[in-house]
């Protein structure tokens, strides 16, 4: 879908269908007012009579013969007055435009006209919120069925500002939308098509695309360098797991260029659980365990377009946890890569083994900060639900910097503490630490293990089990069934602030 900009009067835009934001409780105001008095009142006393409020989420939809618009679409934005609504507000059109087959649409401006937006804020930052709101609601995954709907042929923002600004703020809105939909699509490809291998050739594309360096190390090399971690995962999979290192290098001139930040992405394509076998029902979404590494990867594709001003290197630890003759066992020793030992009690706690591999690479390579990404615990999920993220960190400024990122970009992040108690329950008593600890705590045990790996480096752990895969439309409307591309833009939001001291 193609999104452009128009300073058009909504009364005076030719679509087939204009979409207009009311909020509570339902008077319609500034644009919506204007368009009601061209159709001779006729929106008001609709939505009147249809106990229309606009609550969020509540949409009304009318023809238009006698007007330049086939449809007019009021879509309630409740009570918000922020970016996110404006995101969820283009969303639920671009999602409606969809079901009426209404190929150009058009988004007008919200709330608060005399701020140069709304709330305040500037108009840049509604026109980024709208073209990522209509973008990502018209992501279709139909590679292997028919299309129930089309997603619009184009959608049109209404905005006035500097154009130049405007312009700027839709193109990086269409990068993230685009890097977002290209970590879903790899969480929504079967187990069978998207391996590790297939992660590592993603790599290799995106790397001579963008003028990025890659290294992929094969399991042989890996152990030969000590990660005990990652190759236990690995051992009973036919699939050969791809350690993937991409590393993106600003311009020497850009603020911050000499800082590196590591992003570090679960990337198990396929999780039975191992020995520690999951059910049946638990192995049915299990080609989303490698979210972690789908974001990571989506980002990476983005830093070049986007001009990000830091270092960053992707590492994605790739793999199947399957189950052979080869396969790890419960009660295993192995060495991690720094030599600390692992006791193995639960085969199925194996991002996190991953990942400690990961990460002490990462610091190893001289990471100023890193950031781990991984659909980590289903204790998380109890804890915040499937919509929500948790974040852990053993750097305050780090997570507080990434808790505005997430909230610039609409994705729901929470943090949860990082006492020493959780470090000190992944101890074991016959190495150095266990990679499991029991129901209690568990997304913050998971993350303690992680973080016993990355040193004094500024670390901060994402646990994205919860809003990864959506299996139902509860959430955001700009939120498909299935992959989401959760942390994409919270990630690129991040890194496009450059200097993050």
């Amino acid at each position: 879908m193609r999104v452009t900009l128009a300073d058009t009067p909504p009364a005076a835009t030719t679509c087939d269908l204009l979409a207009l934001a009311v909020p509570e409780p339902g008077t319609l105001g500034g644009d919506a007012a204007a368009v009601d008095k061209q159709l001779g009142g006729r929106l008001a006393a609709a939505a009147r009579e249809d106990g229309f409020t606009g609550k969020r989420g509540r949409t009304l939809l009318l023809h238009a013969l006698d007007a330049p618009f086939r449809r007019v679409l009021l879509v309630g934005t409740g009570r918000g007055r922020d970016v996110e609504a404006v995101r969820r507000f283009a969303a639920a059109a671009a999602r409606q435009a969809g079901g009426v087959q209404a190929k150009r649409i058009a988004i007008a401006s919200i709330l608060d006209d005399a701020a140069g937006g709304f709330s305040g804020s500037p108009a840049e930052e509604y026109v980024r919120a709208a073209a990522e709101g209509a973008g990502l609601a018209a992501y279709r995954f139909d590679r292997y069925r028919s299309a129930e709907d089309q997603a619009p042929d184009e959608t049109v923002v209404l905005a006035r500002g500097d154009r130049g600004a405007l312009t700027r703020a839709l193109r990086r809105a269409e990068v993230a939308v685009a890097a977002t939909c290209r970590a879903r699509d790899l969480v929504n490809e079967p187990a069978n098509v998207v391996t590790p291998t297939a992660l590592a050739d993603l790599a290799r594309e995106i790397a001579a695309r963008d003028g990025l360096d890659c290294r992929v190390i094969d399991l042989d090399e890996a152990r030969q360098m000590g990660m005990g971690l990652f190759a236990a995962v690995a051992a009973g999979s036919e699939q050969p797991p791809k350690f993937i290192v991409l590393d993106y290098r600003p311009a020497r001139s850009a603020a911050g260029a000499s800082r590196t930040v590591a992003l570090c992405g679960k990337g198990i394509t396929f999780d039975t659980g191992g020995y520690s076998i999951k059910t049946a029902n638990g192995m049915m979404t299990m080609k989303s365990d490698m979210a972690g590494a789908a974001a990571v990867l989506g980002a990476m594709g983005a830093l070049k377009e986007l001009a990000v001003p830091v270092r960053v290197l992707g590492v994605v630890a790739a793999s199947e946890n399957m189950i052979s003759g080869r396969a790890t066992r419960p009660g295993d020793v192995v060495r991690a890569l720094g030599g600390k030992t692992v006791e193995i009690n639960n085969t199925d706690a194996e991002g996190r083994l991953v990942l400690g591999d990961a990460v002490a690479f990462a610091a190893r390579e001289g990471a100023a900060e890193i950031i781990d990404l991984a659909t980590l615990t289903g204790a998380c999920v109890i804890a915040l639900g499937d919509h929500t993220a948790g974040l852990m960190s053993n750097d305050q400024p780090l997570a507080d910097r990434l808790l505005a990122a997430a909230q610039a970009s609409g994705e729901q992040l929470w943090q949860l503490p990082m006492y020493d108690e959780f470090a000190e329950a992944m101890r074991s008593d016959v190495a150095d630490l266990k990679n499991s600890a029991g129901r209690e705590a568990g997304a913050e045990r998971g993350a303690a293990f992680i973080g016993a790996f990355v040193g004094t480096t500024p670390w901060a752990h994402l646990d994205i089990a919860g809003p990864a895969f959506a299996e139902d439309r509860k959430g955001p409307p700009y939120v498909p069934l299935g992959g989401t591309g959760y942390g994409v833009r919270t990630l690129l939001r991040y890194l496009e602030a450059g200097s993050g001291k």
